[in-house]
């Protein structure tokens, strides 16, 4: 039915090692500051800001999705992101067709990509942190260029999974245009039949129950309205998470159709379970803190396992075998350096299982999206072939007038079913991208 479509369920954020924010950026403040010494000068690494929405027109600016600095004599630190890193190099605009604005799928990614508001708020952070630190002081800046590095993959995690939010927002906005067009069509029928009741009942023909068909009317109408709002709340959806002015949004076309499942060809599971593990922010964020963990920012490296897995921090006991604070004592630098390094190979291991799993579980869901579709498809061809088959028999006078469009009702009713079915497999192909870290690709 077309009331299954659906139209703006919250997209699931991965439940595994969800980031406090607050707690990260207390800790990056406070584990950089601690370190510094109290006479040294103080160098400007502020960097251009990319929070600033998209013009209205001309050429978009890129979308800066890298942390960085300004030259310094004194000091150089190396760069926070890998070098394959996807980066966006310039926003495409919006397509013009003479006064009418359109959107596409893509377009709509990378300006909520660009846009994300957690994400600026953690490039904003980074920028502040550095902002104070003394480059005359070695254990400061070796504690900033930990703090940068994780604070980078965390912010680009938090720019993938809005766009995938936003493209999961049109593809539902595309469905609620699309079903409401069917249920336009419904009503069209439906009226229909209640004509011919009516003259069955004005030439005394006991052949429609008029007052029984108005009554389905009204569920077809009611679709209609349940569609209409639901385009309205996309939209304005889509202006919160791109950042495009609302009047442009709720007058613009949308381009692309709903995903298919062609078009990511064959879901293999081995091969996303290695993309994932090779692209996911998340477990590059875990992967550069242990790369980077080194006895000048030991005290950074600790605040940020517990930010990184809240509770970890008692978890050294199990890494070590040791007692449960034997790692704190004030003579135990290396051996609490050794702690923390075993402690985060633990946290990379758990996360990539939990990335593998997520990964298997969103392939499931794109199969059997797809395996629904296709017996949509199998009913809607059955039900074609016997409107056919009723039309020709009208017209030998087998079948009483009226008998095709019933079957036409019953044809966009499954239309409507086809429509969820086809939503489902969109969203579905989203969540495995996302599920993958190539959500932009």
């Amino acid at each position: 039915m077309l009331s299954a479509v659906k139209l703006a369920i919250p997209a699931a954020r991965s439940p595994a090692h969800r980031w406090i924010l607050p707690l990260i950026f207390g800790v990056a403040t406070m584990a950089v500051l601690s370190a510094q010494s109290p006479h040294g000068s103080v160098t400007d690494w502020a960097t251009p800001s990319t929070v600033d929405p998209p013009p209205a027109s001309g050429t978009l600016p890129a979308a800066e999705t890298t942390l960085t600095s300004t030259k310094s004599e004194t000091l150089a630190l190396e760069s926070p992101l890998p070098a394959n890193t996807v980066v966006l190099d310039a926003m495409a605009m919006p397509i013009e067709t003479g006064s009418i604005v359109s959107y596409t799928r893509q377009q709509v990614m990378q300006w909520a990509h660009q846009h994300s508001p957690e994400a600026n708020m953690i490039d904003q952070e980074s920028r502040s942190v550095a902002c104070g630190v003394d480059c005359e002081d070695e254990a400061a800046v070796c504690q900033l260029r930990l703090i940068r590095s994780v604070l980078a993959e965390i912010a680009l995690g938090r720019r993938a999974d809005d766009a995938a939010d936003a493209a999961k927002a049109y593809d539902r906005l595309v469905a609620a245009q699309l079903g409401k067009q069917i249920a336009q069509q419904g009503i069209k029928v439906q009226n229909r039949l209640i004509d011919l009741a009516n003259e069955a009942d004005r030439l005394g023909v006991p052949d429609g129950n008029v007052l029984q068909l108005q009554q389905a009317k009204l569920v077809w109408q009611d679709m209609e309205i349940q569609q209409s709002f639901a385009t309205q709340k996309l939209r304005q959806e889509l202006a919160r998470r791109t950042g495009r002015p609302e009047s442009e949004v709720a007058v613009a076309v949308t381009v692309d159709e709903l995903q298919p499942a062609a078009s990511v060809g064959s879901v293999d599971a081995g091969t996303s379970v290695g993309t994932a593990l090779a692209n996911r922010n998340d477990l590059k964020a875990v992967q550069q803190l242990c790369a980077g963990m080194r006895t000048c920012n030991l005290s950074s490296a600790r605040q940020l396992i517990g930010a990184l897995s809240p509770g970890a921090g008692l978890a050294i006991a199990a890494a070590t075998g040791k007692g449960l604070f034997s790692c704190l004592s004030p003579d135990s630098n290396t051996s609490d350096l050794n702690c923390r390094r075993q402690q985060c190979s633990l946290l990379r291991e758990s996360l990539a299982e939990v990335v593998r799993n997520e990964t298997l579980q969103a392939v499931l869901d794109v199969r059997l999206a797809n395996a629904r579709l296709g017996l949509i498809d199998r009913q809607l061809q059955w039900a074609q072939e016997r409107l056919e088959e009723t039309q020709a028999a009208i017209e030998l006078d087998q079948q009483p007038v009226g008998s095709d469009d019933l079957i036409r009702l019953e044809l966009e009713k499954l239309r409507g079913d086809q429509l969820a079915r086809q939503l489902d497999v969109s969203l579905a192909i989203t969540e495995w991208k996302r599920v993958q870290g190539i959500v932009l690709r």
